[in-house]
């Protein structure tokens, strides 16, 4: 069934609210006032959603997307609008949530805006499912399993799309089966991919993936078949970007790191900057492979990480030695984790569910600064909640465009004693 309606608004996870004489429909790719024309979605949805057939009216903030597979792939959800339109959407998001969570409107919030907004991405997580004769690679529609086959993805690093293409060619004709393939950059820039498999593979996908790094196409691989733990390794799969001084910082295999380099870096010297971390005794949840820690930690009195993953920590420990830097390193979950006393300043990086109960916990120590990075306007509202106006206020809100396409944005809020 097709109907036509207004979009009212749009929403933080890049969906259009359109109003329609049969209800609220919820699309991808509608802008703010746009007549559309929509098809619902044939099983009955609580809310209700649709797909846009045609815009009968379009915004002056519309542009051609970029990429060919934007309603199909579920990644780029805001390519439709402009850059500026897309800066205020996501900048608007972020505000409401402050509000929410009891910061004054009027509040000052920075923002640092990134010059890549295509062929940025140094790190993806695609798809692949062999069925019915079928071969395809790429990523999952919204809210679906279903996998739109993407050849070229405009937002990934050249070095990545390079290595999508191999892994089209090389691989896809021997993979079974369903499962996941991570894209990333390694050592000296080179890509890296990770392959999770759900099903046992033929010998001859592992020579494939042994001659794709033998020639030099990749750094390395990591397979993983039919839920193994350990994978088959080729190469070194291990993620490696640069600190703010350029030494190489190694990561895990298929762990985490920040998609846009640029803005990761900015982000970084900004958090050395508004921690003041020379002299103090610091407190960093959710290091990860020590983005922030390699950097604070140089400066500090005292320093300690917690991060709950094994891999992550090694890479952590490694980053740390390789800069001759002291740091207590404690795997653990930072949730669980029992604060000491006696600490100056707390940074926390969580993923993005964010820390629930974790700012209560930290402002019991009556730190005299907190530091949070949060990749979700969401979670992060919800989290400041606990701690503003409870004997804490904002000095200072910044937003990251590290996710340019995207309705995702980064934010680092200090928080400090009243």
């Amino acid at each position: 069934m097709r109907v036509e309606g207004r979009v009212r608004d749009v929403v933080s996870s890049g969906d259009a609210v359109v109003e329609t004489d049969r209800g609220i429909v919820f699309v991808r790719g509608g802008l703010c006032d746009e007549r559309l024309l929509v098809e619902l979605h044939p099983k009955p949805q609580k809310p209700a959603r649709g797909r846009v057939v045609a815009v009968l009216s379009p915004a002056a903030e519309r542009v051609q997307p970029a990429c060919p597979y934007t309603l199909r792939c579920g990644g780029c959800p805001l390519m439709h609008a402009s850059l500026a339109q897309q800066r205020a959407l996501k900048l608007g998001f972020l505000r409401e949530a402050l509000r929410r969570a009891g910061l004054d409107p009027a509040f000052p919030v920075g923002e640092t805006l990134a010059q890549e907004v295509l062929a940025y991405r140094r790190r993806a997580r695609l798809s692949f499912q062999v069925a019915r004769g079928a071969r395809k690679l790429g990523y999952r529609r919204e809210r679906s399993h279903e996998l739109a086959d993407v050849e070229r993805c405009v937002v990934l690093h050249p070095a990545l799309q390079a290595a999508l293409e191999s892994a089209r060619e090389a691989l896809l004709p021997g993979l079974t089966g369903e499962g996941e393939l991570l894209l990333a950059q390694g050592q000296a820039g080179r890509p890296v991919m990770v392959l999770h498999c759900q099903t046992a593979q033929a010998p001859a996908l592992y020579a494939a993936c042994e001659r794709l790094v033998s020639a030099g196409q990749l750094a390395g691989l990591a397979l993983y078949a039919a839920g193994a733990t350990q994978p088959a390794r080729f190469g070194d799969p291990s993620e490696w970007s640069l600190d703010t001084k350029d030494m190489p910082l190694q990561g895990s295999t298929g762990g985490f790191s920040q998609a846009h380099a640029e803005i990761n870096r900015r982000l970084v010297e900004r958090v050395l900057e508004r921690a003041e971390p020379a002299g103090k005794k610091l407190l960093e949840l959710y290091a990860g492979h020590g983005n922030f820690t390699v950097a604070l930690a140089a400066e500090a009195a005292a320093y300690t990480a917690v991060e709950q993953d094994a891999a992550a920590v090694s890479a952590l420990r490694a980053n740390l030695s390789a800069r001759g830097l002291t740091a207590k390193v404690v795997q653990a979950d930072a949730l669980g984790y029992a604060i000491p006393s006696g600490l100056d300043v707390a940074l926390l990086d969580p993923p993005r569910l964010g820390a629930p109960g974790l700012l209560a916990s930290l402002g019991q120590r009556k730190l005299r600064r907190i530091v949070y990075v949060a990749c979700d306007p969401q979670t992060l509202g919800r989290d400041l909640s606990e701690l503003l106006g409870k004997g804490y206020h904002a000095s200072w809100v910044e937003a990251f465009e590290m996710f340019p396409q995207t309705a995702d944005l980064e934010t680092l809020v200090v928080l400090e004693r009243d």
